[in-house]
């Protein structure tokens, strides 16, 4: 799609600013590197071709200077701009590894409190466990908006026996800042315990945060009259 076929709060600068970067395509986000079209080509068009020709962004990621710098209707200020965001990309991923390798699944909880206090929309993250409770890996599942997040069930438990997870803990926000869980996430923590449970997966918890701080929301056959325990 031609950039000046869209309305203008559609492009993808005004999707930014109204929803975010995360509500952007990768197309999309490369035009707003990119921020101008080649010679018969928009931004948009010029940004498909990009990904076509690497594949995806690990593929452009991997691209050497070279053949950044060879694809038609780039040129060298473009290439640049690319070749910088990528490197970028890889320097944040390095130091999230020194960060984080370390970290065990409480210390990610409180983490996430952390990240998510000033958060306007609800995020959903699952963290995986091995036997002895070392961290697999954290995903981040879903966002929406101040709402509620949608999650996909069968998605996470696909991804639960993919990294052969011992155990499972599931985190998401409150961007009104309360940390009383919804009838809807008591139900959703019941269901998804039974579920792990099938699989020889422990949910080790479902935790609320808000404002910096975590609740960790009573597992089926638990007191319910409770409603959450406090802290991780």
């Amino acid at each position: 799609m031609r950039l000046s076929s869209l309305p203008a709060e559609e492009r993808p600068r005004e999707r930014l600013r109204r929803r975010g970067a995360a509500s952007l395509s990768v197309p999309e986000l490369l035009a707003i590197l990119l921020r101008t079209g080649s010679r018969g080509k928009d931004v948009l068009e010029l940004s498909a071709d990009v990904l076509g020709k690497f594949g995806d962004l690990r593929g452009l990621a991997k691209a050497s200077d070279e053949e950044m710098m060879e694809l038609p209707g780039l040129g060298d200020a473009k290439a640049c701009v690319l070749l910088a965001a990528m490197e970028l990309a890889k320097r944040l991923s390095c130091q999230r590894d020194e960060t984080t390798a370390s970290e065990g699944w409480r210390a990610r909880v409180e983490r996430l409190a952390g990240e998510l206090a000033d958060e306007e929309r609800e995020f959903i993250f699952a963290i995986h466990t091995r036997r002895n409770g070392s961290v697999i890996q954290e995903d981040r599942l879903s966002f929406g908006g101040a709402e509620g997040a949608f999650l996909d069930v069968k998605y996470l438990l696909r991804r639960c026996v993919r990294l052969n997870s011992h155990g499972l803990i599931l985190v998401h926000n409150h961007p009104d800042g309360s940390l009383q869980p919804s009838v809807d996430d008591i139900k959703l923590t019941d269901f998804l315990s039974r579920r792990t449970q099938i699989l020889g997966i422990d949910l080790l918890g479902h935790f609320v945060v808000a404002n910096g701080e975590s609740r960790r929301i009573s597992l089926a056959g638990e007191p319910w009259k409770a409603g959450m325990d406090a802290g991780v």
